[in-house]
């Protein structure tokens, strides 16, 4: 049976989330993210006059996710509506 991977923490998993935003955007946004509170893998964060929500994932089987603020209430929209 594969080893599953381990679960990261809040920590780890925003530092991962961290790591790879900066590596897309080509810049360190480290003290500029907003962990959201409820929702702790939700990061929020302005980029050049944009609002970028960025999702910490809880293990190195899944990417962090990166979704401009239009795209994310697009998103949640479709997930209000199927629920």
């Amino acid at each position: 049976m594969p080893e599953r991977n381990v679960r990261l923490d809040d920590d780890q998993a925003h530092q991962r989330a961290l790591e790879f935003l900066a590596e897309l955007l080509g810049e360190d946004c480290t003290d500029r993210v907003c962990w959201d509170l409820d929702h702790h893998l939700q990061g929020h964060v302005d980029v050049h006059g944009q609002h970028v929500v960025v999702i910490a994932p809880r293990d190195d089987d899944h990417a962090p996710l990166v979704l401009s603020e239009d795209d994310w209430d697009a998103l949640r929209r479709g997930l209000t509506v199927s629920a």
